[in-house]
């Protein structure tokens, strides 16, 4: 069976869509590569939740319910290491008078899912202070943390142009991310981006229950931060899990309506809003959109576009990116343009543990070699059918920017 519909029907598992009509035509390779994107997307222990609760009705042959089940164990075990060392990371940074808030996977992990293990986290990601998040990173590689590579530039500028700092791994081996802001900036992306919240949102965050001691945004905060996230810094590259976590966000939150339309039309992003209700009401929560009051789209192509987005092959993301950069750019040439004005400035070089002052790979290096990975990659169909929809999805999305 085509890629294309096989990324449909599984899609069409992680709610009340799935083809139990097509799921006996599928032959064993069908279900290989289904099970091969489920695993790149992480999707293996919540389809396993799903058939234990008998929400997913369809014949999956054996091998491939052994793989999520194993999957699930695994994402189990993870959980509680996480878990643990989030806490122990809370505790190093409240010793130093710092403070964090735990960010959207953690709190879906444990405030959310049916079962922590459905909710993978690649990374720990915590918001700190913008003025204390230097600090903060010193007193973690001062408690045994360590740098996980390299960064182009020093802590100071890092802070003041990046979402985040350079990752730490923590004494027990999990990932860190100490965040500044909770979304990236227009000059950081190379496109319009909402404008940043993360200081009213760190102030409004909240414990979730009494049994929890982290700080998590408040449930609205949490909407938007979801949305942004997949729609605009992602363009949807970002997963299935997405509209998970939306589903999920919306069994638990009381939202006003009416007042986040306002603050997602006033923030430009209301569009990005529309486009993941609607997703999430087709694929995850039927009745949503009607629910939301959420507006109608006027080009429906995008939300036709979507499975093939959410469900890319990850390996390709970046030539996928840069080949929708190239194509509304306008070639090579401006795209380097863009990217100079990016990774450019005084402070650029190599900064971490036994490589302060090391030289990074030049710039325009760099950039030919990437467009050559590109270019051998776009001889692949679907590379260049989904660079054409992520360009047409940042077409759409892209937009006057509020007030102007």
């Amino acid at each position: 069976m085509r890629l294309p519909q096989l990324r449909r029907f599984l899609l069409g598992l992680i709610g009340p869509h799935a083809d139990a009509g097509l799921a006996p035509q599928l032959s064993l390779q069908d279900w290989q590569q289904i099970d091969a994107m489920a695993a790149q997307h992480r999707l293996q222990p919540h389809l396993h939740g799903r058939i234990g609760r008998g929400e997913l009705q369809i014949c999956i042959p054996q091998t491939i319910r052994e793989s999520w089940q194993a999957s699930h164990r695994r994402c189990a075990i993870a959980a509680l290491a996480k878990r643990k060392t989030l806490l122990q990371t809370k505790a190093v940074l409240n010793a130093h008078d710092v403070s964090l808030v735990a960010l959207k996977g953690a709190w879906c992990a444990w405030h959310a899912y049916p079962a922590a293990a459905e909710r993978p986290m690649r990374d720990i990601d915590v918001l700190v202070a913008e003025e204390r998040a230097v600090d903060a990173f010193q007193v973690l590689l001062d408690a045994g943390y360590r740098q996980e590579e390299a960064s182009a530039r020093p802590l100071e500028e890092t802070a003041r142009y990046e979402k985040h700092l350079p990752p730490l791994i923590s004494p027990s081996g999990d990932r860190i991310e100490l965040h500044v802001r909770l979304w990236e900036s227009e000059a950081t992306m190379g496109w319009w981006m909402p404008a940043s919240a993360h200081e009213e949102i760190f102030a409004r965050a909240a414990m979730v229950t009494g049994s929890d001691p982290v700080r998590y945004p408040a449930m609205d905060d949490m909407l938007a931060h979801f949305i942004i996230h997949a729609a605009y810094s992602n363009r949807l590259n970002g997963g299935p899990l997405a509209l998970v976590d939306l589903d999920y966000l919306m069994a638990k939150a009381e939202v006003d309506w009416p007042a986040f339309w306002e603050r997602a039309t006033k923030g430009g992003w209301d569009r990005g809003a529309a486009m993941m209700l609607r997703l999430v009401d087709r694929w995850c929560r039927p009745g949503l959109a009607k629910a939301c009051e959420c507006p109608e789209l006027e080009d429906q192509a995008i939300l036709e576009d979507a499975p093939d987005l959410l469900l890319q092959d990850l390996a390709h993301r970046k030539t996928i990116g840069l080949a929708a950069e190239l194509s509304a750019k306008g070639g090579v040439g401006a795209v380097a343009r863009s990217a100079i004005r990016r990774l450019g400035g005084k402070g650029r070089g190599r900064f971490g543990p036994d490589t302060s002052g090391q030289s990074p790979e030049p710039l325009p290096r760099w950039l030919l070699r990437r467009t050559g990975e590109s270019a051998a990659a776009l001889l692949d169909r679907d590379v260049r059918t989904v660079a054409g929809a992520t360009g047409r999805l940042g077409a759409w999305l892209d937009r006057e920017k509020p007030g102007q």
